[in-house]
């Protein structure tokens, strides 16, 4: 995704003086088209959650090595507040997935949402996606080949819970319904998600937030405390 001065600093949380900054120091690239600077949202990534390359060499390598993930992907990145619904009307599994994938929240990254909403339900017939503490995350159980983004979530809360066939069998409240173009950008994703919803008051922020943008900064925050905890 190319982003102008304006967005990246927007996505950042900081003034456009301070992108300048960072140009001009190197800590990011950028070109200029029509006088006006341009930038690549994967160096974003890149900058706040880098992925260490693989080191060969005569020592055998762990089995942890060979299966982590080499992908560098946020979940603040393939979120969105046009993509956030923070009061469903729905009241079952069913009408939540409808309700999730509606056309005018997926038509700009999908040629045909039925396609996903059918996945959807069928995922959910199969087994229930609700993960237990009032959670689910529904999501298809084949890629998305034509999907025009290598992930997105569609976020939604409902304040009264819906009965989801969770394993704990208690209502549930916050759903992030995760679509992926290839299985190892879906299961990257879905690990991800999972080390957030770990985080202690990660779901409890959330349920408190009154708007989109306040829903996204808890998810951007908790990301960022993940990642300066391993330094």
């Amino acid at each position: 995704m190319i982003l102008t001065l304006r967005e990246l600093a927007q996505l950042l949380r900081v003034n456009e003086r301070t992108i300048l900054r960072m140009l001009k120091s190197g800590q990011l690239k950028g070109t200029k088209i029509g006088g006006q600077w341009r930038f690549n949202s994967s160096q974003v990534d890149g900058l706040f959650f880098p992925v260490e390359p693989i080191e060969s060499g005569e020592e055998p390598v762990p089995l942890s090595d060979l299966t982590r993930s080499r992908i560098g992907i946020p979940v603040s990145r393939i979120m969105s507040e046009e993509r956030m619904v923070m009061d469903l009307a729905a009241g079952d599994a069913g009408g939540v997935i409808t309700e999730l994938t509606d056309h005018r929240r997926l038509n700009a990254l999908l040629l045909d949402v039925r396609e996903l909403r059918t996945k959807c339900l069928a995922r959910e017939e199969l087994l229930s996606t609700g993960v237990g503490h009032g959670v689910a995350i529904p999501h298809p159980r084949d890629p998305l080949p034509t999907l025009r983004a290598p992930a997105v979530i569609v976020f939604g809360r409902s304040l009264k819970g819906v009965p989801f066939g969770s394993a704990d069998n208690m209502p549930v409240h916050l759903f992030f319904l995760t679509c992926a173009q290839t299985i190892d950008v879906h299961l990257h994703v879905m690990g991800r998600l999972a080390r957030l919803l770990r985080r202690n008051g990660f779901v409890e922020k959330c349920l408190a937030c009154d708007t989109p943008h306040d829903l996204l900064r808890v998810v951007l925050s908790t990301e960022r405390d993940e990642f300066f905890a391993t330094l």
